[in-house]
């Protein structure tokens, strides 16, 4: 039972989501479509917006904005009341703020202000238009720009800044100029105004060329709605210049093209003043009664001060003063109230205020991104500054090494080369002092040998001849013969007997002499005789002074390794001396 209840749970969940799913899927298809329409169609894109049913149920929270946007264009668009379309406020700050999407934000701070702007909230709209003109220059929507351009111009000229109204409208038809076939119906309405703010700021010349202008374009694209509005323009421009009969002309003509009823009015104050100036006094009387019945209902408070003003004339002219002078306080009220509106809600302050705020903004990003090169300029030629220095101090202490080096090859160079003077003056001495050494220890050995054969004779003579012998080669008071060895073989190799005496004082007498006349290179039959030994005993004295000195393998030569020791020792001396 449960796991069927569990299971009609689940099922009834999936089709509520899907059913969800498709909902916000058409919604999300109307949206786009009623986008798509906007422009060129904008009373289809109206009905779809009206059939989206629940659509802040329809819609994630971003297309819920847009909804909210697009609601608003589309009520604009269709010329019905969007002062209760509160909503725009948070599409506004939605895409200001968190979406930053600038396009978007553009088109819900544009109908932001003209929310406030039907609330009459004046300087709230001029803000809100400001920050649409901001957020429009962000995108390629010259349409957008142009829309902004021209309403921040018609907010200013209904509170008489016309010089400042004029440039807007005139930056509005540049934008619009950027389609010219795509946007005609648009461009119209620019020419209309900037030759109503010509016309305004006295400059009746211009103000015909951009009328005449306008009217061509909407002859162009057979726009009644259009050509009434600019014959209407031209009546009023003929008017103030006099010319009556000009001014006659387009007035009806602009009456036959109108299309609409809440024209009336001003067509009536238009044709009053019309017959008033050319003297028609009983059309002037019809159309007077005219206006006195539509004057109190209209809400255009500019159109009732001059209706007012008309009546108040016309009144005093027939003689009338009470009514006249009726009329005249009603005109003065509307004045008054016109100039209240105007001193409580200054558009002119508030868009000094945001042009100062906006340009301080931009003082201030320039100053900020001034200083932050100038930062980043000073870290580099620091930086560059502390390598150049470390570069400089390696370079100095290169060139010192090299410096210290050269000269060190220099004084090595030079003590080579007198090293090598010295050395081959030394070579030739040792060489000339080697070869008389060997002559001299031949002689010795030669003369011992001798000795040694002559020994068994016994003649006197012969004894004495060998003393006469030694005296002459050893000298009268001569050493013996071992001493002279030794001292000859010290001369040949310095420090010889004393080195071996030191580094192995283990050694015997007679192995001492077996290990010294054996580095001499005599053979063991010739050392026998000098050391009065035998053979034998000299080989088994070798065979222990292989032992003593650590030679393991027999037969080894130890005259080899002991000139290998005696050479080391020798150099140590040598570079000891040096040092």
């Amino acid at each position: 039972m449960k796991t069927a209840l569990y299971a009609s749970c689940i099922l009834l969940l999936g089709i509520i989501t899907i059913c969800c799913d498709d909902s916000q899927s058409h919604a999300s298809i109307l949206l786009v479509k009623a986008e798509q329409l906007m422009n060129d169609h904008p009373d289809k894109a109206m009905v779809l917006i009206d059939s989206i049913l629940y659509p802040e149920r329809s819609f994630n929270d971003e297309d819920y904005m847009r909804y909210c946007v697009v609601r608003v264009q589309a009520r604009y668009k269709n010329y019905l009341p969007i002062n209760e379309d509160t909503l725009i406020f948070k599409a506004r700050d939605y895409f200001t703020m968190r979406a930053k999407k600038n396009e978007l934000a553009a088109l819900a701070s544009f109908y932001s202000g003209c929310v406030y702007r039907e609330q009459g909230n004046l300087n709230q709209a001029m803000l809100n238009y400001k920050d649409a003109g901001t957020f429009a220059a962000l995108t390629n929507d010259t349409a957008l720009k142009g829309l902004i351009m021209y309403n921040t111009g018609e907010l200013l000229s209904e509170h008489g800044l016309y010089a400042k109204a004029l440039y807007n409208y005139q930056q509005a038809k540049n934008f619009y100029g950027q389609f010219p076939e795509d946007m005609k119906n648009q461009q119209t309405h620019c020419f209309s105004a900037i030759g109503q703010m010509f016309m305004l700021l006295g400059e009746q010349d211009s103000a015909f060329i951009y009328f005449f202008r306008g009217l061509e374009i909407a002859e162009s694209i057979n726009d009644r709605q259009l050509q009434s509005l600019l014959a209407q323009n031209l009546s009023v421009a003929y008017s103030e210049t006099n010319q009556n009969k000009e001014a006659g002309e387009f007035l009806h003509r602009s009456i036959r093209l109108s299309l609409n009823d809440n024209d009336l009015p001003h067509y009536y104050l238009n044709l009053s003043k019309l017959y008033r100036d050319t003297g028609q006094l009983d059309s002037l009387a019809f159309f007077i009664n005219k206006l006195k019945q539509t004057v109190d209902t209209s809400t255009d408070l500019y159109f009732k001060a001059s209706a007012y003003n008309l009546l108040a004339g016309d009144a005093k002219t027939n003689h009338r003063y009470e009514m006249a002078f009726d009329y005249q306080q009603k005109r003065n009220e509307i004045v008054e109230k016109i100039n209240e509106e105007r001193f409580q809600q200054s558009i002119y302050e508030v868009q000094q205020k945001y042009d100062y705020i906006k340009q301080r903004n931009l003082y201030d990003l320039l100053l900020l991104q001034r200083q932050r090169i100038i930062i980043i300029i000073l870290s580099l030629f620091l930086l560059l500054s502390l390598l150049s220095v470390f570069l400089l101090r390696q370079v100095v202490r290169q060139k010192n090494q090299m410096i210290s080096l050269q000269n060190a090859m220099q004084t090595l160079n030079k003590t080579t080369n007198d090293l090598q003077k010295r050395e081959t003056s030394v070579s030739r001495h040792e060489k000339q002092l080697r070869e008389t050494l060997l002559w001299k220890f031949n002689v010795l050995l030669k003369s011992f040998l001798l000795k040694s054969e002559l020994e068994p004779f016994e003649m006197m003579d012969t004894k004495i001849t060998m003393a006469k012998f030694e005296e002459i080669v050893y000298g009268k008071n001569n050493r013996s013969l071992w001493n002279s060895l030794v001292e000859i073989i010290d001369e040949l190799y310095p420090g010889l007997s004393h080195f071996i005496r030191n580094s192995y004082p283990q050694f015997s007498d007679t192995e001492l002499k077996v290990c010294l006349l054996s580095y001499a290179g005599l053979p063991s039959k010739i050392i026998a005789p000098l050391i009065n030994q035998s053979v034998n005993t000299v080989n088994m004295s070798r065979t222990r002074i292989r032992q003593k000195m650590g030679l393991q393998k027999p037969g080894a030569d130890f005259c080899l390794f002991l000139k290998h020791l005696y050479d080391k020792n020798r150099g140590l001396r040598v570079l000891k001396h040096l040092n």
